[in-house]
């Protein structure tokens, strides 16, 4: 019998290659799996970051002009005794008020502000617009947030963001905000009191 001269490596059997590849299969696919659910949550993780920053802009900037306000318009909302603020109930009409504030400054100029939900073309979601006026002239006119949903809650059939009265003595605003990224959404509730009112 013919013995391999020392230091001369042997290949890998069949019965070790038979052994080695599904053991390589599981490593493989359990480092995939792993891959995946981190790719998972890191999608999740962000839609989540983005609903959060899209309602506090929404929410932040609306309570600030909200607080400053003499008046709020609310004199032409579709349904006579409700609490609801919107001048136009349909938000998928593009350019649709859905609050609109006016306040005098100290240089007794007048300054309204109002917010439109606007269409974005192919989505069901809405950009939040903010116009200012002085004195009848329009000064500014900026996204205040995206990704903002208007579609009707199943379960109370009101829109996902809505402007609304927190009761018939009509005192406190309240703004209710819905973003909505990928399959991820987010609700915030902002009330305030226009300074006219408190």
């Amino acid at each position: 019998m013919k013995h391999l001269p020392s230091g001369t490596e042997r290949g890998a059997t069949l019965v070790e290659l038979l052994v080695a590849m599904p053991i390589a299969a599981l490593i493989v696919a359990g480092v995939a799996g792993i891959l995946f659910q981190l790719s998972t949550a890191h999608v999740f993780a962000t839609n989540m970051v983005q609903c959060d920053r899209e309602v506090q802009r929404a929410g932040a900037s609306m309570s600030q002009d909200t607080v400053q306000a003499q008046s709020v318009s609310d004199a032409n909302y579709s349904n006579a005794g409700t609490v609801q603020i919107a001048p136009a109930q349909d938000g998928h009409i593009a350019g649709t008020e859905v609050l609109v504030v006016q306040w005098s400054d100290w240089n007794n100029n007048i300054q309204k502000v109002s917010y439109s939900l606007l269409p974005v073309g192919g989505s069901s979601l809405r950009t939040l617009q903010r116009t200012v006026q002085i004195n009848g002239s329009t000064t500014d006119s900026h996204i205040a947030a995206d990704h903002i949903d208007n579609s009707p809650d199943p379960a109370t059939l009101l829109p996902r963001t809505r402007f609304e009265w927190t009761s018939n003595e009509k005192q406190v605003v309240r703004m209710v905000v819905t973003s909505e990224y990928g399959d991820q959404s987010v609700t915030r509730v902002y009330e305030a009191h226009p300074r006219s009112m408190v």
